[in-house]
């Protein structure tokens, strides 16, 4: 079905789910689980860690150069540390990018090379593909990361099928520190400074890599969701040439403003904390942080933990009362939302109907925001039945691939605004609704066979 007007959503709302962050204290404060979770987190490692692997490092001269620009390139990377499709191929390279307030910072990124590229008569097609949260420490950089931390979710897709991936890490993930030693945080959901990360590194990519298309298309999902729409934000004052669309897959856009009762809230705050420091120097953990919340921030940022540290680290009694009102929340919160501003360019917006992390609500109503502030916006959104958060990403393959086809083939973009609402082929009590695997390294030659 499509319709045109404002997005309405009409899809169950979720029950609840679980998230993901600035020091070395005593592993006594982590449980038995959460130390499991730090183990099983260096063991998909593609490196023990990025302070041993001399890529990470940023080049002395690297301090003062405009950002998009090209700081490394690795060209050949030892696919052997990761667990790649068969047939594709990796490099990595460094960029200067500039953080929320305009602060220079270097950036770590991947490019995923296809087998055989689709050709449309200028270059190697480029997506640029923009990850969904895998931690906030540097060590939770998916170019570090043996299967990229989204493997068959997209990267490897779009790679399957001709295209090149061009990844940025973010900054603060894989690169830790900048020329003369300094801590880089990673502005975790600040759609600005990631919309800065997802800009800077297409010009980089190109020049390491001539032989890439100038024509690009910018994809996301949850806070790469955020990070490809807050980029289609970004070009209405900065234009590039080349871009031919963004695709925003479960786009987190307020999070903030979510309930506070929801399990994912105080896990999306351990998160946010190091960056409310960084960015404020008013803010003090202890006003939002119980003390147990303080402990929890601790044992995060000790162990360097990822996605899987957070999940198993204490998020029940973290947070005070009122920790919506606190000052600096809220500034965090105007600076780093997406949503309600013009946007340039054509965006598909695809949202799975029982999210648990950002509830369907969220997106139509930053979609319709944005249709206020700009009526000619030419947005496309798809919400999906019976689809969860990361989940969307398969479901949406089909979506998002023709689309992507569509835009590189010339195919012009219906003017306005449509909504569609799919009819899944097979009843909810059918489908699997939420991944039960992980891909790792064999151990043992027959289990590859």
């Amino acid at each position: 079905m499509v319709s045109a007007g404002k997005a309405t959503t009409t899809a169950n709302q979720p029950t609840s789910v679980h998230h993901q962050y600035p020091r070395d204290t005593k592993m006594a404060s982590s449980s038995n689980v959460t130390i499991n979770a730090h183990n099983f987190e260096l063991s998909y490692r593609a490196h023990p860690s990025v302070a041993e692997d001399p890529f990470y490092t940023v080049p002395q001269n690297a301090t003062d150069v405009a950002p998009g620009t090209l700081l490394r390139v690795e060209r050949e990377t030892n696919t052997s540390f990761y667990t790649l499709a068969p047939n594709l191929s990796l490099s990595r390279f460094m960029y200067q990018s500039k953080t929320s307030d305009g602060t220079l910072v270097p950036v770590s990124a991947y490019v995923l090379w296809p087998y055989i590229a689709r050709e449309y008569g200028d270059g190697l097609p480029v997506v640029v593909w923009a990850h969904g949260t895998s931690g906030t420490n540097d060590e939770c950089a998916p170019s570090n990361i043996q299967n990229l931390w989204h493997h068959f979710q997209a990267p490897y897709q779009l790679a399957l099928l001709g295209y090149v991936v061009v990844a940025t890490d973010y900054a603060g993930l894989g690169v830790g520190a900048d020329a003369s030693g300094k801590f880089i945080v990673h502005e975790y959901l600040n759609g600005l400074a990631q919309a800065n990360d997802v800009a800077y590194s297409i010009p980089a990519a190109q020049k390491a890599f001539p032989e890439l298309s100038k024509r690009f298309v910018v994809i996301g999902s949850s806070e790469g969701g955020l990070a490809a729409w807050g980029f289609a934000e970004k070009l209405v004052s900065e234009p590039m040439d080349g871009h031919l669309g963004t695709i925003a897959l479960s786009p987190v856009t307020r999070v903030l403003n979510l309930p506070a009762t929801e399990a994912v809230i105080p896990q999306l705050l351990l998160m946010i904390a190091p960056s409310l420091i960084a960015n404020f120097p008013g803010f003090k953990p202890e006003q939002i942080f119980t003390p147990e919340g303080q402990q929890s921030l601790e044992a995060y940022v000790a162990l360097k933990g990822c996605n899987t540290v957070l999940f198993n680290i204490q998020s029940t009694n973290i947070l005070k009362d009122g920790w919506q009102n606190n000052t600096w929340v809220q500034e965090y919160q105007k600076v780093a939302a997406v949503g309600g501003k013009r946007i340039s360019g054509a965006m598909l917006v695809i949202q799975g109907g029982v999210d648990p992390i950002v509830y369907p609500q969220s997106v139509t109503d930053a979609v319709n925001e944005t249709l206020e502030a700009d009526p000619s916006a030419k947005i496309e959104y798809h919400l999906l039945p019976n689809v969860s958060h990361a989940p969307a990403m398969y479901a949406g393959l089909q979506i998002y691939l023709d689309w992507i086809a569509a835009r590189f083939s010339g195919q012009p973009v219906k003017p306005g605004f449509s909504r569609f609402d799919p009819q899944p082929v097979r009843p909810a009590a059918a489908q699997q609704l939420e991944a039960n695997w992980f891909i790792q390294n064999e151990t043992e030659p027959w289990q590859a066979t």
